[in-house]
């Protein structure tokens, strides 16, 4: 259990100066002053500071962009610590460019990685090629099978091929 003191409250909209506790890991109360006395509590003084809720990045390249250029151009996956120094504590992951070296079998294991480190995580589905890859062998199944997938990431061809992407809905 933990007691943040003194702290700035946005939620979006901004509610003051307050005091928040957290039980659970969720926070359960946000009042104008709490007291508790109790060992089994942190208290955390956070004068100065503020606390938001956490942002949404819809469009991240959680098993590393890049490698359309060559294997030199590989970016490195993301890491938690990327996301949360941001104030990322959702994120939905998708493929990039490189849809060979990078899979959606790795997509799914970053996705679960990331999640058990404690972050929301939800993941796209397909690639750029086409047909796009799934993991099911059906974009239906693996959205309907595969609890961090929620969408599909189709690529139309045409004179210029350009992104669409089908949301089903991330709650």
């Amino acid at each position: 259990m933990i007691l943040i003191k003194n702290v700035e409250v946005y939620s979006p909209q901004y509610k003051g100066k307050k005091d928040v506790f957290v039980s659970g890991g969720k926070i359960s109360l946000i009042e104008d002053k709490i007291n508790f006395d109790s060992e089994k509590i942190k208290i955390i003084d956070a004068r100065g500071k503020i606390l938001t809720p956490g942002f949404i990045d819809q469009h991240v390249h959680i098993t590393g962009g890049g490698g359309e250029g060559s294997f030199k151009t590989r970016a490195p996956e993301i890491t938690l610590s990327k996301l949360t120094s941001g104030g990322i504590t959702t994120v939905v992951g998708l493929l990039g460019t490189d849809g060979t070296t990078r899979s959606v079998e790795n997509l799914v294991a970053k996705a679960k990685a990331l999640k058990e480190e404690g972050i929301s995580v939800y993941a796209h589905t397909g690639s750029y090629e086409y047909p796009t890859i799934t993991l099911t062998g059906s974009v239906k199944k693996d959205i309907v099978f595969i609890e961090e997938l929620r969408a599909v990431l189709l690529m139309k061809i045409s004179k210029a091929a350009f992104l669409l992407y089908i949301f089903v809905g991330l709650c």
